[in-house]
């Protein structure tokens, strides 16, 4: 079994629906929408984060390769009433054969209406 198929096979049975709405239309696919941990890093002027720390702010989704998603751009990902927008994604390639793509996703927020337009 290839490394696509066993992936695709993983996605199909812990997945679920994402409605994924770009440029070009509409369409859903089965993914894995999990929040983005951070790693326990020490980073200079900043503070260290405890092991698995989530701060609400960004998602990893993961889904077969034959979603094609903007590298960066416009496009919202809705899944059990939830709604997000993309913030950056690329397609892994091992042996020269698309795998998976991977994005990062944070909750959307409406623009709110500028009540002090000019004119």
């Amino acid at each position: 079994m290839s490394i696509y198929r066993s992936v695709f096979n993983e996605l199909k049975k812990y997945g679920e629906k994402v409605t994924v709405t770009t440029e070009n239309g509409s369409f859903d696919t089965t993914a894995v929408l999990m929040p983005l941990l951070y790693k326990n890093k020490l980073y200079l002027g900043g503070k260290q984060l405890p092991q698995g720390y989530f701060d609400s702010g960004n998602y990893l989704l993961i889904c077969p390769s034959e979603v094609k998603l903007p590298v960066l751009g416009t496009a919202f990902f809705e899944t059990k009433g939830k709604k997000f927008v993309l913030k950056r994604s690329e397609t892994v390639v091992v042996s020269a054969e698309p795998v998976y793509v991977w994005a990062v996703l944070a909750p959307y927020v409406k623009p709110e209406e500028d009540i002090y337009e000019d004119g």
